[in-house]
């Protein structure tokens, strides 16, 4: 931890911005009750972008145990639905900007963060981050919107349990959420983030959660970061509507408004087109991948791994991902700073560490940390990135 005391030194004097989205999370354990339900369920493979029955909700749930959990949108009334079913057991402020800023707080920084909405609930509840409004920075209690809406994903969370057909750990996201299917954005946010004057860097997760109709807001995120005073910008993609992500990707490599980006090990399977899921084929793909689209870094990140491709130096490159590693394991045992050095002690896994040039580009790769008994499942890989970005493009 020597090294992060002095690179969190140099930290602290920097701006940090996280965005774009801050939500309720409500969280429910699959349990017997959960498994029974779906059981009995008919399940529908979904048709559209929306899931709009309980069939097709039942369908990827049950897929989710078995392959691992990603995120869907849900209509207003599957969401009425499936609270009238399933016990809530706990509710937590969550979100891209919310889980990374977090992050960074718990490490002493006081990042900027993004409330596109801004209902009391919200606003009470969140730590003391800084907050745009009007020109100038505010406490989020000072940011308070009385008649802005409250927008909740339902997050199942299971644990490998082989005998009752669980297959791994994980979580499903259930979304309804207006705010980002639509692209609701904060406007005083984006115009602060934008400015090196303001931030020197900026780390955003969006576009999966955009429907096919609302891609093109994209374009008003190019147009704040087009120009000659942006700050360092790293954008993690996540998987939900492909089509979304796919063009936020062009726009940013086509505008030359990003040096980085992030994304898990099925992301880069599906973005980047790789042969397999194997280790090796990922690493290709991405290098692959950060030639195409013209990025200064990619970094990828697992149950079992992470690497990065970049052109930074190799030491902060190490640095990062080990630094995220040990933050998002510590989430895990139940918070960030009171559980790095715990995180620290816990065993790795069986990948061997890389370290070498490839193409031109620095490869960097380091095994994670292993809990077999996680209090948290949600927010991890945001807490992951918030943490590596910021340290490596500091």
């Amino acid at each position: 931890m020597r090294y992060f005391k002095s690179e969190r030194a140099k930290m602290l004097k920097k701006n940090f911005a996280t965005g774009l989205y801050s939500n309720w999370d409500s969280f429910i354990d699959v349990d017997d009750k959960v498994l029974e339900w779906l059981r009995k369920t008919d399940k529908v493979r979904p048709k559209g972008i929306v899931l709009e029955n309980v069939k097709e909700v039942s369908y990827i749930l049950d897929k989710a145990l078995s392959e691992g959990g990603k995120e869907f949108l849900i209509s207003d009334r599957i969401y009425s639905k499936l609270n009238s079913i399933f016990k809530i057991i706990r509710r937590a402020l969550g979100g891209n900007g919310f889980h990374m800023g977090r992050a960074l707080y718990e490490l002493g920084l006081e990042p900027l963060v993004s409330y596109p909405c801004r209902p009391s609930s919200i606003m009470l509840a969140s730590p003391k981050f800084k907050v745009a409004c009007k020109g100038s920075i505010k406490s989020p209690k000072e940011a308070i919107r009385e008649n802005d809406p409250e927008y909740d994903h339902l997050i199942f969370e299971f644990k490998r349990d082989l005998r009752k057909g669980i297959m791994n750990t994980g979580r499903q996201i259930f979304s309804w959420d207006l705010m980002s299917s639509m692209g609701i954005f904060d406007y005083d946010f984006l115009k602060r983030a934008s400015d090196s004057n303001f931030t020197d860097v900026l780390m955003i997760g969006y576009a999966h959660l955009l429907l096919p109709d609302y891609k093109s807001k994209t374009d008003e995120i190019i147009e704040y970061l087009n120009n000659p005073r942006r700050p360092k910008v790293h954008f993690e993609l996540g998987r939900g509507n492909e089509d979304s992500v796919r063009y936020a990707m062009k726009k940013f490599s086509d505008n030359n408004c990003c040096e980085s980006w992030g994304m898990n090990e099925d992301e880069c399977f599906t973005y980047f087109g790789a042969e397999s899921m194997n280790l090796k084929d990922l690493i290709d793909a991405t290098i692959e991948g950060i030639r195409i689209y013209r990025l200064k870094r990619i970094c990828v990140h697992s149950a079992d791994f992470a690497f990065s491709i970049s052109k930074y130096d190799v030491k902060r490159e190490l640095e990062a991902l080990e630094m995220g590693c040990i933050a998002a394991t510590a989430l895990t045992l139940g918070s960030i700073k009171d559980n790095l050095n715990r995180a620290r002690s816990l065993p790795r896994s069986n990948v061997e560490p890389i370290k070498k040039r490839v193409d031109g580009y620095n490869l960097c790769l380091i095994p994670t940390f292993l809990n077999e008994e996680p209090k948290i499942l949600t927010g991890l890989g945001d807490t992951f990135a918030g943490i590596q970005a910021a340290m490596a493009l500091n």
